[in-house]
């Protein structure tokens, strides 16, 4: 039976945001903050919540940096040019830096920074780029006058930033939702308030959801996600550093440095580079809110997984069994997933036994 079935993407985009900001988050060391609060004048959750809704998005610079505490193992480095696989490692168990310049929706620039290398998601009018420096290939885009760029294609493999964030988990508040205001913070050198969004059912693995938005801009600046078992943010992205004003219109001219290996993409090309390969059917959504519970089948092992990945996930995995058959269960601070024997994995920022009590309900 599949009475708890909702649409496939409706209720999910609470948890997903969890989930997206784990698996595409922007980063880098310990986010930096004032000591002191600043003294601001009082706003209820429902002002910050209309004036981060209404806010004109405005020119600016700026560094980012990210921070994954999610308790994942170690996981083996991978080799190869397989850059989404590479850079979603990074996201998930290491810390990153990112520098982002923004003049407009067809001019950004945004620049994810390695110890030793980094990569680049350029558009200036119709022109987009991306530069991978490891290896000096870059990826070329001539778009057609006046085109949006969707945002998920626009920033391939990288990281959502606190204002998309906001815009994806504000945009779903409902019943199941706490906002308060707990009072004010200080984020790279401006004044902010604190908005805190949270779950009110204590299944789900989010303790709460803080977003850090400037009193001047109302732009968010930081992102936090807290486990529900307390400690250090099991995620963060946020600026350590911005600006708010126009760019240079040099920042966002890109010359393919001499040697690089550029290859000419279509949109087809693009958008369908993230597609997961493990995935043969679209993805259902359990329940509501929270505690929905994402349902895709037909997950399968790669045959070659010659950078022991799958061995090292499944190693750190629990062997576990019902009336809904066999399979592993991966927990981390945030996520929990359950991995049938049949191929069917169910994820979720759930307690393991809201999945396992999901996986009882699904038909045979």
């Amino acid at each position: 039976m599949k009475s708890m079935l909702r649409s496939r993407r409706a209720r999910w985009a609470v948890p997903a945001v969890a989930i997206a900001g784990v698996a595409a988050a922007i980063g880098g060391g310990a986010l930096l903050a004032g000591a002191s609060s600043p003294a601001l004048a009082d706003k209820s959750a429902a002002e910050l919540l209309a004036e981060v809704h209404n806010a004109e998005k405005q020119p600016f610079s700026g560094t980012l940096v990210q921070t994954s505490r999610l308790g994942l193992p170690a996981l083996p480095g991978l080799e190869g040019d397989d850059h989404h696989t590479t850079s979603l490692l990074s996201m998930l168990t290491d810390s990153n830096t990112a520098r982002i310049w923004y003049a407009g929706p067809e001019q950004f620039r945004f620049a994810l920074m390695g110890a030793f290398d980094e990569t680049n998601v350029i558009r200036d009018g119709s022109d987009f780029w991306i530069w991978y420096s490891s290896t000096n290939t870059a990826d070329h885009l001539n778009l057609p006058p006046a085109f949006t760029l969707p945002e998920a294609f626009a920033t391939p493999k990288m990281p959502i930033t606190p204002d998309q964030a906001a815009e994806h988990m504000l945009g779903e508040l409902d019943e199941t939702t706490q906002v308060t205001v707990d009072g004010t913070a200080e984020v790279a050198g401006r004044a902010a308030y604190e908005l805190v969004v949270s779950p009110r059912d204590d299944r789900s693995l989010i303790g709460d959801v803080r977003f850090a938005i400037d009193a001047d801009t109302s732009m968010p600046l930081r992102f936090e996600i807290n486990a529900r078992d307390g400690g250090d943010p099991a995620f963060e992205v946020g600026f350590t550093s911005v600006t708010f004003s126009e760019p240079s219109a040099e920042v966002f001219r890109f010359n393919p440095p001499p040697g690089a290996d550029v290859t000419e993409r279509s949109l087809f090309d693009l958008m369908s580079r993230d597609k997961a390969p493990m995935m043969t059917e679209p993805p259902e959504v359990y329940g509501e809110g929270w505690t929905s519970v994402l349902v895709l089948d037909e997950v399968t092992v790669p045959e070659d997984d010659e950078s022991g990945l799958v061995d090292a996930l499944l190693s750190a995995g629990t062997r576990v069994e019902g009336s809904y058959g066999a399979g592993t269960l991966f927990e981390t601070a945030l996520v929990s997933a359950l991995w049938l024997d049949d191929g069917t994995l169910l994820v979720g920022a759930v307690t393991p036994d809201v999945l396992e009590e999901t996986a009882e309900g699904l038909d045979p």
